[in-house]
């Protein structure tokens, strides 16, 4: 019977991804980018099917097999004969924007283990998860279904532990796409001129999104802008992280000013988001990846908190230059804009945090190595 066990397991093959992709959101697509790489690295032999709500899409941007999310009868036949499933990168265990996608992503963490899968949850944000049948059913599922959990900040360790989480092995990394490289300066350079911007001119990048409260803040955004282009002659160039709904709240700023910003809302592909990142001279940003982009870039940022994930990315990384959208003022706001500016000036401190999560972004694929027994 062990024998019959251990050559089922051995028969298996493949790797299935699961994540919040195909949705229009630049940061997930990125992520995923980044998995694949590793994926292809680590396991080059091993065919990859990535869940996507798009997967025509998915296929495309990504050149993979990929499946309906919600096709549940294939990914089940599928799971049968999968080698390993991995859950992530993101922040896909939490309960504040949606109870049903913690409850779709937990079901496929049991089905895969139900099904015969080693189990990994890669490159992950935990949290908040808030509702107490939530919390529970999260540390059921963990710890009875997941082999081992990578994280991308320290605050998702403590998020697990106050779950009860203990018996995934949890190893502690960093975001995936902080590998990412951008693309080369002469596309960077036509991709500019296409939007109206000098190649090697002064600018602000700007990563908001829609989020209750976001309206009455919209014109301390744009007072911001005003500052930056007087004190600093910066131009703002406001980029889409979700190109199906931000350039809604670079509207909303908008309208405060007197001249039309530049609105980047086509989907980019991430070179050439990482790329543009580059040629700013500071971030402001609401979104995590607008941030991780930033600073993988070497980009001097300032974060705007409506989630948890974005303090605990900076505070991570060693950047305390972060304030939360409810208490945000022009005043706070162009003073943290000042100290990155003058951070820039010698990056020192953003280049060395940012090559310690490069290093320890690693540990990822290291995890997976080990449950493919890749040596």
């Amino acid at each position: 019977m062990e024998k019959q066990r251990q050559r089922k397991v051995n028969n298996r093959s493949g790797i299935v991804i699961c994540g919040s992709y195909g949705l229009g959101n630049a940061g997930d697509e990125s992520i995923l980018k980044a998995i694949l790489q590793e994926v292809r690295t680590v396991a080059p032999a091993e065919e990859i099917t990535v869940l996507s709500r798009n997967p025509e899409e998915t296929k495309l941007c990504h050149g993979v097999r990929s499946l309906h999310m919600f096709d549940l009868p294939a990914i089940y036949r599928l799971m049968g004969r999968t080698k390993l499933y991995i859950n992530g990168g993101g922040s896909l265990i939490q309960d504040v924007t949606s109870r049903r996608s913690l409850w779709y992503y937990l079901f496929t963490l049991r089905m895969a283990k139900r099904r015969g899968c080693k189990v990994l949850m890669y490159g992950c944000g935990i949290g908040p998860v808030k509702h107490p049948k939530d919390i529970a059913l999260t540390r059921k599922t963990l710890n009875g279904c997941v082999d081992a959990i990578t994280l991308r900040e320290d605050s998702s360790l403590k998020e697990l532990q106050r779950f009860g989480v203990t018996n995934p092995e949890i190893v502690l990394a960093s975001d995936p796409a902080l590998t990412l490289q951008r693309a080369a300066e002469a596309d960077i350079d036509r991709m500019m001129a296409q939007n109206g911007l000098t190649p090697h001119g002064s600018y602000l990048g700007i990563c908001l999104r829609d989020w209750p409260g976001f309206a009455e803040k919209a014109p301390v955004f744009a007072a911001a802008v005003r500052y930056a282009r007087s004190e600093h002659g910066l131009t703002p160039v406001f980029f889409s992280i979700n190109h199906r709904s931000d350039g809604a709240a670079a509207d909303q700023v908008a309208r405060c000013l007197e001249e039309t910003p530049c609105i980047l809302r086509q989907p980019l592909s991430t070179e050439l988001t990482l790329g543009l990142m580059s040629r700013m001279q500071a971030v402001i940003s609401m979104r995590l990846h607008g941030l991780i982009f930033a600073a993988g870039q070497g980009v001097p940022l300032v974060g705007v908190v409506y989630d948890p994930k974005v303090s605990a990315f900076l505070s991570y990384m060693g950047q305390e230059l972060y304030e939360d959208l409810s208490r945000l003022s022009t005043e706070s706001l162009c003073a943290k804009l000042d100290q990155a500016l003058a951070l820039g000036a010698d990056p020192t401190a953003l280049k060395e945090g940012v090559e310690r999560l490069r290093h320890i972004e690693q540990h990822n694929s290291d995890t997976m190595r080990k449950l493919l027994q890749v040596p």
